[in-house]
């Protein structure tokens, strides 16, 4: 009886000795970069192997040790399953648009005659013009927004 009272003693520190590493797993585990899925994964797994473990480990007459040990795989376990989950996540996301309406672009072609477009087609030696402001000076941007708010009772 004694025996086995040293014997149930050594064990629950072997045990206590587990906590720590069981501890800095779960730590690691809920990273900052990790996603949704993989920190549910985690502690799901967790919980898992520990219920399992503690059965398992009755069986054996080690429950402590059983639900740490089992504690440790399943968190392990749950999060890689849950790390496929997000990248699958990932990979199925739509693609955020990366256009964004500028609203202090201004569409000078669109307020130019087609005098003035000839003449800045000339000076920039090209026939095809997309960004009329590119090869507008200061001054002809400045007349070209007057006259634009003259137009419309600014």
């Amino acid at each position: 009886m004694k025996n086995m009272l040293l014997t149930n003693l050594r064990r629950k520190k072997h045990v206590a000795g587990l906590l720590p590493l069981i501890a800095s797993s779960l730590l690691l585990t809920g990273c900052a970069t990790s996603g949704h899925h993989e920190r549910k994964g985690a502690v799901a797994g967790a919980a898992t192997g520990a219920l399992l473990g503690a059965i398992i480990g009755n069986q054996s007459g080690e429950e402590g040790e059983g639900a740490a040990i089992g504690a440790v795989a399943g968190a392990i376990v749950g999060r890689e399953i849950g790390r496929s989950k997000d990248q699958a996540d990932m990979r199925n996301a739509r693609p955020r648009s990366t256009e964004v309406y500028d609203a202090t672009r201004v569409d000078y072609g669109a307020m130019m005659t087609e005098d003035e477009k000839r003449r800045v087609r000339e000076r920039a030696g090209k026939d095809e013009i997309n960004d009329w402001g590119y090869y507008l000076t200061s001054d002809e941007k400045r007349r070209i927004l007057d006259r634009a708010d003259q137009a419309i009772g600014l």
